[in-house]
């Protein structure tokens, strides 16, 4: 029996426009009728998430920063949360400068990027709602110690190259960092053993589901924890490919409503279609 429901957002949740179809509102609040807790696990920051599971009515903590983060958003409060280990800004910083990418970093409060490099425009959409802030130096002008580390490509076609040159460097560097593809665009650095899972089993543990009552849906790479954990794993039809493996069932597609379809079937009781 479904008694938590968690949605990865972008590619699931919303639409390209970052708007929420109402067939998915409609499933989400019946849901919550029935006394299923839903919640978010994304890998954005507590904002604009926040603004998202408002337009929800949900009321359960938010799965932050790939599982970095677990926030309160109704009490405005942090109840668990992971750093990047201490070092890797700086050597990051470095390696990006030598690789000419356009790195960002994700903290608390906002998503800092560099005022010397021009995101393309569909990273821009991404953090269009988000709190973003440049900055002339990553390692003068801020004061926060970040979450993560984030590469904005600037063709989806870089990522498998970006992808293995931050790995290799990773590796050869020591530090314990986590590197996740999470959008066409965006490759993730995180402490090594964060992902939507770990965050997923910290907030069941606290609030006493146990994961086969847990029904995730997500569409990309930094979904495939969460699918493999869950008593029901469902990945979306645009999902990638390793999402699709690591899911009990494919879903119509973001355009079609999938995550509607999901909730429906398998929290809701809706008949097999």
């Amino acid at each position: 029996m479904t008694k938590l429901i968690a949605l990865d957002i972008d590619g699931t949740l919303v639409l390209p426009d970052l708007t929420i179809a109402p067939r998915v509102k409609t499933a989400v609040r019946a849901a919550l009728a029935r006394g299923i807790v839903v919640t978010l696990a994304t890998g954005r920051g507590a904002v604009p998430t926040d603004q998202f599971a408002a337009s929800l009515d949900l009321t359960a903590p938010l799965v932050c920063m790939q599982g970095a983060q677990i926030y309160d958003y109704v009490a405005r409060k942090i109840l668990h949360e992971t750093f990047l280990p201490d070092g890797v800004k700086a050597w990051v910083v470095e390696l990006a400068a030598e690789r000419d990418w356009d790195l960002h970093f994700e903290s608390r409060e906002f998503v800092y990027h560099s005022n010397q490099i021009d995101s393309v425009d569909p990273v821009k959409e991404i953090y269009r709602l988000s709190n973003r802030r440049g900055i002339d130096s990553f390692m003068e002008d801020m004061p926060e110690h970040p979450h993560k580390f984030l590469i904005a490509l600037r063709h989806p076609s870089e990522a498998e190259a970006v992808m293995a040159d931050l790995r290799a460097a990773v590796a050869a560097s020591g530090f314990a960092v986590e590197i996740v593809a999470s959008s066409p665009y965006l490759i993730e650095g995180l402490a090594r053993g964060i992902n939507k899972a770990v965050g997923l089993a910290w907030l069941t543990g606290e609030l006493g589901i146990d994961p086969g009552d847990v029904l995730t849906i997500g569409d990309n790479d930094n979904d495939v924890e969460m699918l493999a954990w869950a008593g029901t794993g469902v990945a979306m039809g645009n999902a990638s490919p390793r999402a699709r493996a690591a899911a009990d069932w494919i879903a119509p597609t973001v355009l079609e409503d999938g995550a509607a379809v999901a909730i429906e079937r398998f929290a809701l009781g809706a008949p097999a279609s």
